[in-house]
């Protein structure tokens, strides 16, 4: 045998095992006979391939294949393999079954009673199917049924030993009748609230349409609000492109000159002070004229008289050359008030 022959029939036999393989650890061994049929349902949830068939427990096949229904594509179809020698009647319905919460399907064949010869299901057929719900999987209607039954027995009876103590505790009457009150206060509460709401109805809608007035002019000054907020940014600016730390020297320069000038203010007016204090209270002629009215009357009488004297020189001075002259003049005396210079 030529080498190539025996590689050919090496490269057959190992696909072969390959594929047996596959087949195998999906659970289906394809060197068995099988009974193939299938099942028509509204929804497959959670049905995938390989999933088991059972019959009251025990496994009699696996689904092999899902696909939609060439007739009617809202319709899915599975193709079922059961195992060699298994029967089961034409009017058999594939159930499929929800293991439980945590996910997990199989597919039930649900039938009654036996088969033989044409009653029983042939290869290519088709079963009914059908799918159930989480809950009706979990439980079925019998058991549904006892647990009800159970259940309004035990809720019966501690609903009568309820009612018994209610009936025969005075706390809890009063409880009661307390409740009664404060859902009449209540009632009557909201009585009085409905009315005042009413009374009250024209103020709210005097106040709904100040608001709105309110909006109104708010809206109509809209534009003005805009140009007020537009000559704010506009002096931001101006302040923000001033030189504002040249403004703030010169601004400190003249402060430090109105310090310096009014120091020198306050130093002038304490001078003033002293002077006007030695003034009032020292000695010597202003002191005196400031102080004392005698002296100053004195003194005005002095001037007033060498006033008098100087006018009577400047009018008169033949009067006062005799005092020089060694000869002795004669003149006539004038009163002083006849002196031009005395009536001025």
């Amino acid at each position: 045998m030529r080498k190539e022959v025996k590689i050919a029939i090496f490269s057959i036999i190992t696909v072969a095992m390959a594929i047996w393989g596959y087949k195998y650890l999906k659970g289906f061994n394809i060197l068995s006979k099988k009974l193939v049929v299938y099942a028509t349902y509204e929804r497959v949830d959670g049905l995938r391939i390989s999933t088991p068939i059972l019959i009251n427990g025990l496994q009699v096949g696996l689904v092999s294949d899902i696909f939609q229904d060439s007739e009617n594509p809202n319709k899915i179809t599975a193709e079922l393999h059961l195992d060699n020698g298994t029967r089961v009647p034409k009017s058999t319905v594939a159930t499929i079954v929800s293991d439980g919460p945590m996910g997990g399907t199989h597919v039930d064949l649900i039938f009654a009673g036996i088969c033989n010869g044409d009653d029983c299901a042939k290869d290519g057929e088709y079963l009914k199917g059908f799918t159930k719900g989480l809950l009706a999987s979990m439980v079925t209607p019998d058991e549904m049924r006892l647990y009800v039954d159970q259940l309004n027995g035990g809720l019966k009876d501690m609903l009568d030993t309820l009612s018994d103590r209610l009936k025969n505790s005075k706390e809890i009457n009063q409880s009661v009748e307390d409740a009664r009150v404060t859902l009449a206060n209540l009632r009557s509460t909201t009585d009085r609230l409905d009315k005042m709401m009413a009374n009250s109805a024209g103020s709210v809608e005097r106040s709904i349409k100040n608001i709105e007035s309110i909006t109104g002019n708010l809206k109509e000054s809209n534009q003005q609000i805009k140009n007020i907020l537009a000559n704010a940014e506009g002096i931001s600016k101006d302040l923000k492109d001033a030189d504002v730390s040249g403004l703030v020297g010169e601004t400190k320069v003249t402060m430090q000159k109105l310090q310096s000038t009014l120091a020198s203010s306050d130093k002038a007016i304490a001078d003033l002070s002293g002077l006007l204090q030695s003034l009032k209270s020292g000695d010597g002629a202003i002191p005196m004229l400031l102080n004392d009215k005698e002296f100053a009357s004195n003194l005005e009488t002095t001037i007033k008289n060498m006033d008098f004297l100087l006018r009577d020189l400047r009018l008169h001075p033949e009067r006062y050359r005799r005092i020089l002259s060694k000869k002795k003049m004669e003149y006539e005396y004038e009163p002083v008030e006849n002196d031009p210079a005395f009536k001025n």
